[in-house]
């Protein structure tokens, strides 16, 4: 087995806020190997349901590195890259288990609906505010049909996707 120093091994990189894509880019136009995995949220922006890939470990991604080959001072000074996570001022390896299970898991996975058919919501404004009730179904991009008990009967009810919030 190689000497751990002869070897390139995975280390952590905090970015500067919300400049995932851009240290990577800048990191990756000076030939280093990395790694920001995305996973496909859907969410609620200006009232509409929007289906987006955001990173998974938001301001850090993983780089891969030789201890005595690849030239480290560049990094600190690429944009986008505030610094390299360390401990006791060394530079951490992580294991390549870890990203490699990273990468399996997030290519077996589909992106994960806002609300599940069947599943607990809270009304947060409107005149049902903070009455819980069960998410039906979406009811185009921007309305859900929700199953509301009021005065001991249950009532499907039309509300805005931005009036619900999962309850978990």
């Amino acid at each position: 087995m190689a000497n751990d120093s002869t070897r390139a091994q995975w280390y952590l990189i905090q970015c500067k806020p919300r400049q995932e894509a851009r240290a990577e880019e800048n990191l990756r136009n000076q030939h280093f190997p990395c790694y920001c995995p995305f996973h496909t949220v859907e969410k609620i922006q200006l009232g509409k349901r929007v289906v987006i890939k955001q990173p998974l470990f938001p301001g850090y991604l993983f780089i891969n590195l030789c201890k005595l080959t690849d030239n480290w001072h560049s990094i600190r000074s690429t944009r986008g890259v505030l610094r390299m996570v360390t401990f006791a001022n060394e530079p951490l390896a992580v294991a390549d288990e870890i990203i490699d299970t990273l990468r399996m898991r997030l290519a077996n996975t589909d992106s994960k609906p806002l609300f599940e058919e069947g599943g607990k919501v809270t009304v947060t404004e409107g005149p049902f505010k903070d009455l819980d009730a069960i998410f039906c179904k979406a009811d185009g991009e921007e309305r859900a049909i929700i199953l509301l008990t009021l005065l001991h009967r249950e009532h499907q009810i039309h509300v805005p996707l931005h009036q619900l919030k999962s309850t978990v």
